[in-house]
């Protein structure tokens, strides 16, 4: 049939020229100039037309033509085929370290292509010279196993992040792009495929060793990955999971053990993955290329993840909160490589709290009785008792209301330990008021309390709010601390900083003498309270220390300086504390720091090394005390203090040796350096250099 332009044009011909009219309109603007009617954005008038940039049209993909087109059915060598299994890795621990789906996972063209390689589709003719150094069960079988188990592990994964432990699109991608990730296959039947592919292996004839025990172990560590990742999402105190995960290292051993060569320029298997492929994909946000790692620092990367999913299966069946408090402080000071993968950080929350249960055991109150008996060496029960008989309230006591918001705040605290660094600094600043009016509770129900009548006997209530107020000193501390570790500070900020830490690490000291009475000496919760004690003294000098040094050399512009600090700390300005009577202990006060500037400035006889010598012999000490209830991670903590001494050992070192040269000294030789100490700064090598 002829094609008629009058009759066949859609819409018909009753077309009018209008070019003119949108001449003349836009006569008056300038090139680049650009006019949006009332509730019209710029995204509504970009997503109405094909612009033609790849970065953002997805209707439009320049991909590189020089290479040759993708054949998912191309013969690949059994080397070939374990180089792809292994790049495949890559691309799953890029997509845990943050990047898009789109951008790792579904660069790996096999994933688009499991139809063209499914055996039951596949022609079944075969090559009339087939080729017996690449026989196509290699694709068919062996590679396609791998790829599904690739896409069930991310859909594990997926299932555990959007659990809402962690914010989608700040500390992973959610984003599938309408591509499948084996949503809609159990786990039993991808077990079952990949156990097929083993058996097809050992029983062919059509691979060799090396190969055959090379693409075993790959299947193998692929399957303990699925059965490890399913157990976690479903029975987080499975007892099976330490043995799950020593299985799964054992074959990422024995997987680096060998590793394959890189496949020749133009070989097939290097067509399985392109950067660029993400450009065809339906997706919200503009995707840069980026390049996959090199294969050892993959295989590095899978072994601290499942070296820290035994760090969450230990924790999981501590029940003593303040261990779990030491175990995320730790992670998050002093992070090891690998530790703090999205993923884990879910799971770890997950398994302490799932919105029914702590610890998939315990209900809520566990928290409020751990709490009293790892900080005050009480019981709970003790604590409500001693309330019941001295009440003198016209209302019942508040126990309940106690109870409930120290449950809150614990829970909430605790998971916060495994934010990223920036959202847990903004909790903390939040989690201020709570701990005030938690704090402000407990100061009221004091008041209806009958006097105790044997004075020499321990005043369970007043010691609990003591216990309350430090811990809210202790999130300040945090609070100002993580900002070092941020590199949030100015020059001005940091000399407030280490003097606002000293101001509340005096109060945390004496929080912590009027609690030590009464405890038993050979208690954990004694011992925990000795090591804190004598930790943060330490810390106290050291901050001292600096502060002297950096008060006397820094040139202030108050006008500046008070902005700064009315914009650093607003979190202590909130007008919520107005409708507390009860004032907030450990804010801020400007006035109180421009008096100590004043002071330091003028004593030139202020004993700053003595300060660090101080904190170092403190430190030391440390190195050899009690655990505490540090348990497990009393090592860990130690090598943390030992990272301390070894500041405190370079300040010595390199700072003058008397206090009259150090007021001469130039300061702008300190360097912080987070990977160095996520606080305190070292002596650089060029005095001249500028602190970062």
């Amino acid at each position: 049939m002829e094609y008629d332009p009058l009759v066949d044009l859609p819409g018909g011909d009753n077309f009018h020229d209008v070019t003119a009219l949108f001449e003349d309109a836009a006569e008056d603007m300038q090139p680049g100039a650009l006019v949006l009617a009332e509730g019209v954005t710029l995204l509504d008038a970009m997503s109405s037309f094909e612009i033609g940039e790849p970065r953002f049209d997805s209707g439009l993909a320049l991909l590189d033509k020089s290479k040759p087109s993708f054949n998912p059915l191309a013969p690949l060598t059994p080397e070939e085929v374990c180089w792809i299994i292994d790049r495949s890795f890559s691309c799953e621990m890029e997509w845990h370290s943050g990047y898009t789906l789109s951008q790792t996972i579904f660069s790996f063209l096999y994933v688009h292509s499991l139809k063209d390689i499914d055996p039951d589709l596949v022609p079944g003719d075969s090559p009339p010279h087939p080729d017996r150094l690449r026989p196509p069960e290699l694709i068919t079988v062996i590679l396609r196993a791998a790829v599904l188990g690739l896409l069930k592990c991310c859909d594990l994964s997926w299932r555990e992040l959007n659990k809402g432990n962690l914010y989608d699109a700040e500390d992973w991608q959610s984003e599938k792009c309408d591509v499948p990730l084996s949503e809609a296959l159990p786990v039993k039947y991808i077990c079952k495929v990949l156990d097929e592919a083993c058996h097809w292996l050992e029983t062919s004839a059509k691979v060799q060793q090396p190969w055959k025990a090379m693409l075993m172990d790959r299947l193998m560590f692929r399957k303990s990955l699925i059965e490890l990742f399913e157990t976690q999402l479903s029975q987080p105190h499975s007892s099976l999971l330490p043995t799950m995960i020593n299985l799964s290292l054992q074959l990422l051993h024995s997987t680096m053990a060998v590793p394959p060569s890189e496949p020749t320029p133009d070989s097939p298997a290097r067509l399985a993955f392109d950067p660029q492929f993400p450009r065809v994909i339906v997706s919200y946000i503009p995707l840069h290329v980026i390049q996959l790692p090199d294969q050892a620092q993959t295989w590095a990367s899978l072994e601290g993840l499942l070296t820290s999913l035994k760090n969450v299966n230990d924790l999981a069946n501590t029940a003593e909160l303040m261990t779990w408090e030491i175990s995320g402080h730790l992670q998050l000071w002093c992070p090891q490589p690998h530790s703090r993968f999205p993923y884990v950080r879910s799971i770890t929350q997950s398994a302490f709290w799932d919105g029914v249960l702590v610890l998939n055991k315990f209900a809520l109150k566990h928290v409020v009785v751990q709490f009293f008996r790892e900080t005050l060496d009480i019981s709970y029960d003790a604590f409500a008792q001693t309330i019941m008989t001295r009440w003198q309230g016209a209302a019942s006591p508040p126990l309940a209301q106690i109870e409930r918001n120290m449950t809150q705040i614990l829970i909430a605290h605790i998971k916060a330990l495994w934010y990223n660094p920036s959202r847990r600094r903004r909790f903390c600043a939040k989690s201020l008021f709570d701990w005030h009016e938690l704090f402000a509770v407990f100061m009221d129900v004091c008041v209806h309390l009958a006097p105790l009548q044997d004075q020499k006997k321990l005043d369970h209530v007043r010691r609990t709010r003591v216990a309350v107020l430090m811990c809210r000193l202790s999130v300040i501390r945090e609070v100002v601390l993580s900002g070092f570790q941020l590199s949030l500070y100015t020059n001005e900020e940091r000399v407030f900083a280490y003097w606002y830490v000293v101001q509340v690490l005096e109060m945390h000291l004496s929080c912590i003498d009027q609690l030590m009475p009464g405890m038993s000496n050979d208690s954990n919760a004694y011992f925990e309270l000795s090591y804190q004690s004598q930790f943060l003294t330490a810390l106290q000098s050291l901050s001292i220390a600096i502060f002297a040094i950096t008060a006397k050399q820094t040139t202030f512009s108050w006008r500046r300086t008070k902005l700064n600090f009315l914009r650093r700390y607003k979190w202590a300005f909130t007008p919520e504390y107005e409708d507390i009577d009860v004032q907030p202990f450990g804010h801020p006060n400007f006035t109180k720091f421009a008096a100590a500037c004043e002071s330091m400035q003028k004593d030139e006889q202020y004993l700053s090394l003595d300060k660090i010598a101080l904190a170092k012999e403190i430190l030391s000490c440390l190195l050899t005390s009690p655990d505490g209830w540090a348990g497990r991670w009393n090592e860990e903590r130690k090598k943390f203090v030992q990272k301390l001494l070894d500041v405190c050992i370079d300040l010595q070192r390199q700072l003058p040796s008397t206090e009259l040269a150090l007021t001469t000294w130039d300061a702008n030789a300190f360097k912080w350096d987070a990977d160095v100490h996520p606080w305190f700064p070292v002596i650089s090598e060029s005095p001249s250099a500028p602190p970062r």
